[in-house]
């Protein structure tokens, strides 16, 4: 497993994510970093959005409820369980969009949900592992 210090916070996968996505030719309209309310990532390309709620494998250091060095398995599903939900209602919401949910390519993450996250493509909602060097993987 990661040394706690190696993990990386939802606003360190959330800057590499969009560092990925202007490379690959997406505009960012806009982001949200801290516990700023909104979505995550609103990107768009050839006039399509991409709405993506983004995860962490800790908190952010200056969090008020930081509690841990890194999340447990049971923060890791209700985080999985809230995006899809999330999801799912920028779905209705804006149909026209794509949804994705990205998680920060950790190990103890993916032995906690990585047998689940490939069914996410059945519902629609893309997800995404990124890797601290800037790659990000597709399910």
């Amino acid at each position: 497993m990661e040394e706690p210090n190696s993990k990386m916070t939802e606003d360190d996968t959330v800057l590499l994510l969009i560092e990925y996505l202007k490379k690959n030719g997406y505009l960012i309209k806009s982001h949200c970093l801290g516990h700023q309310r909104g979505y995550d990532i609103v990107a768009e390309i050839d006039n399509k959005e991409f709405i993506i709620e983004v995860k962490g494998a800790k908190a952010n250091k200056n969090s008020p409820i930081k509690k841990r060095a890194f999340f447990d398995s049971g923060q890791i599903k209700d985080h999985l369980g809230k995006a899809i939900v999330k999801s799912i209602e920028t779905q209705i919401q804006l149909p026209k969009a794509k949804v994705g949910i990205a998680h920060p390519n950790d190990s103890y993450i993916k032995k906690t949900i990585g047998s689940v996250t490939p069914k996410l493509k059945t519902m629609n909602i893309i997800h995404m592992w990124v890797h601290s060097n800037g790659i990000v993987e597709f399910d």
